[in-house]
């Protein structure tokens, strides 16, 4: 499968998630100068930065171990270009923090 299509199914899958457990979505796909966020949603006051990591397998181990301290450096600056972004527009940012969710799409040929 493409890899862009599975990061789009992935995120797509995560947004569904979080909007079933009574967050908003307030962006997807998220960028600054300093990299980009996959998805920004708010629950009780609180924004969360959410990085998907979607994987066709375990072959390699989990989704989330290839979340390295580069890309939380990127996600944590560009959390703080739209926290900016939202004082800038008169929004309060409250508080805030940061998740990862994991999307396994497996496909097992003759299962049964």
């Amino acid at each position: 499968m493409d890899k862009r299509l599975l990061g789009q199914i992935g995120e797509n899958t995560a947004a569904d998630i979080l909007r079933a457990k009574g967050y908003r979505i307030l962006k997807q796909n998220y960028r600054c100068r300093h990299g980009e966020i996959d998805l920004i949603a708010m629950r009780d006051g609180v924004i969360s930065f959410v990085e998907v990591k979607t994987r066709q397998n375990y072959n390699y181990g989990r989704p989330c171990e290839a979340i390295d301290e580069n890309k939380k450096s990127h996600i944590r600056k560009a959390a703080l270009c739209f926290l900016d972004e939202m004082r800038d527009k008169g929004q309060s940012a409250g508080r805030w923090s940061f998740h990862v969710m994991e999307v396994v799409v497996e496909h097992t040929v003759d299962a049964f």
